[in-house]
């Protein structure tokens, strides 16, 4: 027991730079993993909604009548760095529909504007405060707020 105790002596200068090496390499391996999954994903468009923008420019909402429903029309522009789809648009939170159609998928491109005439089955109220969104097909969402007049 007397020599365990006596015996101080660290781990041998060899093995520690073998260690050293080994918990280097570990860590630029999982880096590199990490830097490769983040760059494929990009390239898929994953990252492209980073660069995605689009602007609510106007907003137009039609009278309500017996006849037909109310309609709201929409115009929107591509400010970001890649093209668009839209898929959908919102008015507090119940989903517009173009002709019956829930999906949109329409095409905008950077630089372009794209008008929309949508029918909603509510009716619009003088001064009341509502929130539009359109949704693209890479799950960004932009809002604009707008008051009926």
């Amino acid at each position: 027991m007397k020599k365990l105790s006596k015996n101080r002596n660290a781990v041998s200068p060899v093995i520690a730079t073998v260690l050293m090496i080994l918990v280097t390499m570990a860590g630029m391996a999982i880096l590199f993993g990490f830097v490769i999954s983040y760059s494929d994903n990009y390239k898929a468009g994953v990252g492209s909604s980073v660069m995605e923008s689009i602007t609510i420019e106007d907003i137009w909402l039609s009278p309500h009548s017996t006849s037909y429903n109310s309609e709201v029309q929409i115009t929107v522009y591509n400010v970001g760095k890649v093209d668009s789809t839209i898929t959908s648009m919102y008015a507090n939170g119940l989903k517009l529909t173009l002709n019956g159609n829930l999906n949109l998928n329409k095409p905008i491109a950077v630089g372009q504007n794209l008008t929309l005439t949508l029918d909603w089955s509510q009716v619009w109220v003088r001064g009341q405060e509502y929130t539009f969104r359109v949704s693209t097909l890479s799950g960004s969402n932009f809002e604009m707020k707008y008051s009926a007049p």
